[in-house]
């Protein structure tokens, strides 16, 4: 008994281990500096265009710390899973669908951003396309800009979700006040 428990306990460790390894590789692009800086770049300007957009819809910094956090959270899990799932590295879904979701918050804002806002969000889009042009070019397989394109999409889409949802918060909220 004690043996097939010991057994069974190295499986589990050797398991968490590979798994640990390939995390580091999709999070490192298994160690290519090119592609770290690509989207590691890609990651900060995304970052500061989510900034610079949802940041308007909050009324206190630690709600829009917390929304952002739980964003990344979501965002780095499904990377990493699907990742895993598939056999690739990288993090390029994560800053795709941060772009996504703070585009279309951008475009659809009642609020009229500043135009210092509006070139900076272009120029942010400009960087997302060459980073996917780059990716064309490469030897890199079209898998990765359809990844790109789908990640995109899905955090448009997540803020259509978002901005509904909200919108129902505040509904209730107001009718709430008025009684």
């Amino acid at each position: 008994l004690y043996t097939i428990k010991f057994e069974s306990s190295k499986q589990i460790m050797d398991t968490l281990n590979y798994y640990m390894e390939h995390i580091k590789d999709i999070l490192t692009y298994n160690g290519n500096t090119y592609d770290i800086q690509i989207n590691y770049g890609m990651l900060l300007l995304a970052l500061c265009c989510w900034c610079f957009t949802v940041l308007r819809v909050f009324n206190t910094i630690p709600d829009f710390c917390a929304f952002t956090a739980a964003c990344l959270y979501l965002l780095f899990s499904v990377q990493i899973v699907c990742c895993l799932l598939v056999h690739c590295v990288g993090i390029s879904g994560v800053w795709c669908a941060l772009i996504g979701f703070a585009y279309r918050l951008w475009v659809h804002s009642p609020v009229d951003p500043v135009f210092s806002n509006r070139v900076f969000v272009w120029a942010i889009f400009a960087c997302y396309l060459w980073a996917n042009w780059h990716y064309f070019r490469t030897e890199s397989s079209k898998f990765t800009i359809i990844c790109h394109i789908v990640a995109t999409w899905l955090g448009y889409e997540a803020n259509n979700i978002w901005v509904k949802s909200h919108a129902k918060r505040e509904e209730k909220q107001q009718k709430k006040e008025k009684e």
